[in-house]
C-alpha cells in the first residue's frame, strides 16, 4: 500500500502496463482529471516510457540511501543511549559513597549532552528501543535531563544556566532510592506511604546537604521539581515566584515524562495525548511559557505516538526533526516485510502526511505485534551538520 501516487503521465501508465501486475487501487476523488478524460489522453511513446522507468529507480535508490543513512545515524544515537544510562546507573554508588566524585561525573555527562545540543545545526529527537520499568529512576532521570536540556536550549539560557538544569534534572529523583518497600515504582497504598512517597524531594541528602560542587540552584530543582505555581504541588506546596526559574522548567518536562509512564497503567497517555492534557490541565500549575515551548519542541507527533497517514497506513513515529516537526520519521506496518528491515521513511521526502493519531489498543494484533509500541518511551538526541 506504500506504492501510492498520482498518475500524472501517460508513460506512467504504460509502465504500470510492463509491471504485469495482477491489479492496483484507484481512489477516483483523488484524482485531478475525470475518467472521460483520462481516456483521450495521448499514448506514452518509447523514450518517456523509458524516462519514467528511470525516474522510479533513481527514487527507489534515494530511498534507499536515505533509509541506510537513518539507520547508521540511529545506531550510534542508541549506542550514545546506551552509555549516559549506564553512567546514570553508576551515579546512585558514586553520589552515596563520594558525592563529590558523582557531582563531577554527572557533570562531566552533563557537558557532553550540551556539546552535541550546542554544536550542531540541527537535532533529531530519537525513540530509543531500550527500557524497562524495572529501572524506571534511571530511564527517566535521562529522560528528564536530555528534554530538559533541549527546552533550556530554545529558551535561549546560558550554558553554565543549561548545565545547572542538566544536573538538577539528571539528579530530581535521587530521592526516590532511599523510598521503602518498592514505593519508588508503584502507586502509595496508604495515606502513610502517600507522605512518605512526597518525602522524596528532600530525601536526595548526600546531594542536597553538605558542600559537593553542587550548584545551589540545581538543588533547587531537586527540592522543587513537584511544586506547583497554584500552591498544590509537595513537599512545601510552595507558590509562584517563590520557585526557582529553572525548577519550574524541569517540572514541565517532568509532569510530562510522568503522564507517559504513569504506574497505573489506565492512567498512562500516549505523547501526544499527554501534551494535550498538559495544555488543558495544567496552565495554572505550570510556567505557561515554558509549557507552551516544550509542546511546540516536541511537535504534533512526538516520537513513540502511533499514526495513520494519508495512504492508510499506520506507523510509528521513531524520530522528528526539530527544523520539520510536521514531516517525523515514521516506521511503517508492511506485513510484506520483516520487521526487521521496516521501512522508516520521512514523510517530507515521500510527500505523505499523518492524518490522525491513535491509541496503541486501536491496532491490529499483527500491526501492535510490528509496529511494538513502547511501555517506556525513552528518547535521545542526534545532532545534525550541514
Amino acid at each position: 500500500m506504500f506504492n501510492s501516487f498520482q498518475i500524472k503521465e501517460p508513460q506512467q501508465i504504460a509502465l504500470l502496463k510492463r509491471l504485469k501486475l495482477e491489479f492496483v487501487y484507484i481512489d477516483p476523488e483523488r484524482s485531478d482529471v475525470s475518467e472521460a478524460d483520462a481516456s483521450s489522453q495521448p499514448t506514452a511513446n518509447e523514450d518517456a516510457i523509458a524516462q519514467a522507468q528511470n525516474a522510479l529507480a533513481e527514487a527507489k535508490k534515494a530511498r534507499i540511501e536515505r533509509l541506510k543513512a537513518y539507520r547508521r545515524g540511529l545506531k550510534t544515537t542508541s549506542q550514545k543511549y546506551r552509555d549516559n544510562l549506564a553512567r546514570t546507573r553508576s551515579l546512585s554508588s558514586k553520589v552515596r559513597a563520594r558525592p563529590e566524585e558523582g557531582v563531577r561525573a554527572a557533570t562531566e555527562m552533563v557537558q557532553g549532552i550540551m556539546e552535541e545540543l550546542m554544536t550542531s545545526d540541527g537535532l533529531e529527537l530519537h525513540l530509543m528501543s531500550e527500557g524497562e520499568h524495572k529501572d524506571a529512576i534511571h530511564h527517566h532521570g535521562l529522560n528528564v535531563t536530555v528534554l530538559a536540556l533541549m527546552l533550556a536550549k530554545r529558551l535561549g539560557l546560558t550554558e553554565m544556566e543549561m548545565e545547572i538544569v542538566g544536573l538538577g534534572a539528571l539528579f530530581h529523583d535521587f530521592g526516590k532510592l532511599r523510598l521503602p518497600g518498592g514505593l519508588a515504582s508503584r502507586l502509595p497504598k496508604t495515606q502513610a506511604e502517600l507522605s512518605a512517597y512526597k518525602s522524596h524531594p528532600n530525601l536526595a541528602t548526600q546531594l542536597i546537604d553538605g558542600d559537593n560542587g553542587l550548584p545551589w540552584q540545581a538543588v533547587a530543582i531537586i527540592r522543587q521539581h513537584h511544586e506547583f505555581l497554584d500552591g498544590t504541588g509537595y513537599p512545601e506546596g510552595m507558590k509562584g515566584e517563590h520557585i526557582d526559574p529553572l525548577a519550574q522548567l524541569v517540572t514541565v518536562v517532568n509532569e510530562y515524562d510522568n503522564l507517559v509512564h504513569h504506574p497505573d497503567p489506565r492512567k498512562r497517555r500516549t505523547p501526544n495525548i499527554a501534551l494535550g492534557w498538559m495544555y488543558k490541565h495544567r496552565q495554572e500549575q505550570l510556567n505557561r511559557l515554558y509549557l507552551q515551548q516544550f509542546i511546540k519542541m516536541m511537535g504534533v507527533y512526538p516520537p513513540g505516538s502511533i499514526v495513520q497517514l494519508d495512504n492508510g497506513q499506520y506507523g510509528i513515529v521513531m524520530s522528528i526533526n526539530e527544523q520539520n516537526l510536521l514531516s517525523p520519521n515514521v516506521m511503517l506496518y508492511d506485513p510484506a516485510i520483516p520487521v526487521q528491515e521496516a521501512a522508516v521513511l520521512s514523510l517530507g521526502d515521500e510527500g505523505l502526511k499523518v492524518t490522525r493519531c491513535v491509541p496503541p489498543d486501536a491496532l491490529s494484533k499483527s500491526a501492535y505485534e510490528y509496529l511494538s509500541p513502547r511501555e517506556r518511551i525513552n528518547y535521545f538526541i542526534q545532532g545534525k551538520k550541514s
